[in-house]
């Protein structure tokens, strides 16, 4: 019997030796980054070592769930890993947003732990959280929390961070709540009662400072394109311009990071649910860059709205994508921005008062005829002739319109037009272009033209307009003074072996406002907001500034050049 039992011992000891040592091998793959290959030993056993250990490797693969379930196995018999596993849990509570189990977690620990590092780490975290939540995080905190002590935190963490208003109402609901006395926070009631002190405290522009180590998720949506497609470089490069300004932002923030989640729309509107969903659901984005087709984005914007997480389209340019959506921002200014931009350039920049507007109705010009047409009236400018008119039926011959352009012939009003707006897109805009050049030689006329982008290719110099002037609207174009292009191109090209084209520039742009704006103002939460607020971003092909809207509204505005003047000067 004796020798049996030694038996079972010696057999025991060496199982539980083995364990160890296996436990062991798991910490090692942990600490290497290997977190997959780590869980597949701490799965193995109910070792409150590799339930700790199972919990922080599925919560650096940002599963929080998981992660919480494995760390709510971990008993209480070793106060150590029991007080690791409580701590781990309420970070992930803070990532899952349940910001009222996770400061009471923290609560917990600071006040009873007896693990020194634990309760000082607890302390450090359970300070930045209070600090960093907004109104409507610490209204739903205030009233989730089970601890009196907590609810003061947030209060007293909350003056000077909210509005007046709010933190007046914010200490009623702490008095009305607590069956404390508090008559000891005289000195909170007496700021909250003085406008005037308080109001030196309060900055609306100021935010506070993330809990360190806080990592964002930026979700890409963009399509894939077959290898052989002629586009398939314009979501490669506009990725690969992402990832190099994540890149570039991980390597210079310590306390943040971020990452990316990227997600193939293809070109069909009616996979935008799948991946809003599932960037929503499994990736938790913080933000989403993309998609690039003005359907798609359509599509997402309204998933971008349930689960309000901005969506940051590079190209997109619809006029409708936008309406009624407080989420989508649109890097890549609509026509209806350009034509009010161009009116206001005529009216204030060119001191025209004068003007005339021709448009293919139907066309992606017409809602800049019509923004133009809006924003000259509002400036006190006259609109004296306003065509937007089905062209195609008259084999795009615009003459009957331009002619109306000449004083001569126009005997009635006899007006002198300062110049004509052309807003002319699509294919045909080639046509319409040459069109209109013909009917002002005809004419012989200085009139000066403005147009849209298009106008940029227009060939002016075989034409009798020595005196005419014209200009067009530009969205994307390198700044050759910028001297971070040169870097850019130089890191491009180490990092991808290849040349960048304008949408890697594009990519590394918009990449670029979605990380500046999480790094302003640090909560996610207030991204609406900061995006509405980002203005005079200088970047490498475009220039940045929503105005407190959600459409980028910095609009390039460029003179058409003859090659012969260009010459002579």
């Amino acid at each position: 019997m004796k020798r049996l039992l030694f038996s079972l011992v010696l057999l025991f000891t060496f199982s539980l030796s083995a364990i160890a040592q296996s436990i062991e091998t798991g910490i090692e793959f942990y600490e290497e980054g290997n977190y997959e290959r780590a869980l597949r030993i701490f799965e193995q056993s109910n070792n409150p070592s590799a339930q700790l250990f199972a919990g922080k490797s599925y919560y650096a693969l940002n599963n929080f769930i998981k992660a919480k379930e494995y760390l709510g196995k971990v008993d209480s018999t070793s106060s150590e890993i029991f007080s690791e596993a409580k701590y781990t849990a309420s970070l992930a509570d803070f990532q899952l947003k349940n910001f009222a189990a996770s400061l009471d977690a923290l609560h917990e620990l600071k006040q009873n732990s007896r693990e020194p590092s634990v309760s000082r780490a607890a302390f450090s975290f359970y300070r930045d959280v209070v600090n960093y939540l907004t109104l409507e995080q610490r209204f739903n905190t205030f009233r989730a929390t089970k601890y009196d002590a907590v609810r003061l935190d947030l209060v007293e963490a909350g003056v000077g961070k909210l509005d007046l208003v709010s933190a007046r109402a914010l200490f009623k609901a702490y008095k009305a709540s607590t069956i404390s006395d508090t008559t000891n926070y005289a000195s909170i009631e007496a700021l909250l009662s003085d406008s005037a002190a308080y109001m030196q405290r309060y900055n609306p522009n100021r935010y506070t400072k993330a809990p360190s180590g806080l990592a964002y998720n930026i979700g890409v949506a963009l399509p894939q394109f077959e290898i052989e497609s002629p586009q398939f470089e314009i979501p490669q490069h506009l990725y690969f311009g992402i990832q190099l300004a994540v890149e570039k932002f991980n390597s210079e923030n310590t306390d943040l990071k971020a990452f990316l989640t990227y997600k193939n729309t293809g070109a069909d509107a009616a996979n935008a649910p799948a991946i809003a969903n599932e960037l929503a659901w499994n990736h938790d984005a913080d933000i989403i860059i993309g998609p690039l087709f003005s359907e798609v984005a359509v599509a997402m914007s309204q998933y971008a709205e349930l689960y309000e997480i901005p969506m940051l389209t590079p190209l997109a340019n619809s006029d409708s994508l936008n309406l009624d959506h407080n989420y989508t921002y649109q890097l890549n200014p609509t026509f209806a921005i350009q034509g009010q931009r161009m009116a206001q350039f005529a009216i204030r920049n060119l001191g025209y008062d004068t003007l005339a507007v021709i448009a293919e109705r139907g066309s992606l010009g017409e809602p800049s005829a019509v923004a133009f047409l809006d924003e000259a009236r509002k400036l006190g400018g006259e609109v004296v002739r306003y065509y937007v008119e089905e062209l195609e039926s008259e084999g795009y011959d615009i003459s009957k319109y331009a002619r109306n352009f000449d004083p001569e012939v126009d005997t009635v009003f006899n007006y002198n037009i300062d110049a004509v707006y052309a807003p002319f897109t699509g294919n045909i805009a080639e046509t319409l272009i040459s069109s209109l050049l013909t009917n002002l030689e005809a004419i012989g006329t200085d009139m000066t033209v403005l147009g849209s982008e298009e106008w940029e290719m227009a060939d002016i110099d075989s034409r009798n307009l020595p005196d005419t002037e014209i200009y067009y609207t530009k969205t994307f174009e390198q700044n050759p003074g910028n001297t971070d292009i040169e870097d850019f191109e130089s890191e491009f090209r180490l990092r991808f072996d290849t040349e960048p084209n304008r949408f890697a520039l594009i990519g590394y742009d918009a990449a670029n406002v979605a990380l500046r704006t999480l790094k302003r103002v640090q909560n996610p939460a207030y991204l609406k907001e900061g995006l509405k607020k980002f203005n005079n971003y200088r970047g490498l092909i475009m220039d940045v500034s929503f105005q407190n809207t959600h459409i980028n509204q910095e609009v390039s505005i460029k003179q058409l050049q003859y090659k012969e003047r260009a010459g002579e000067q």
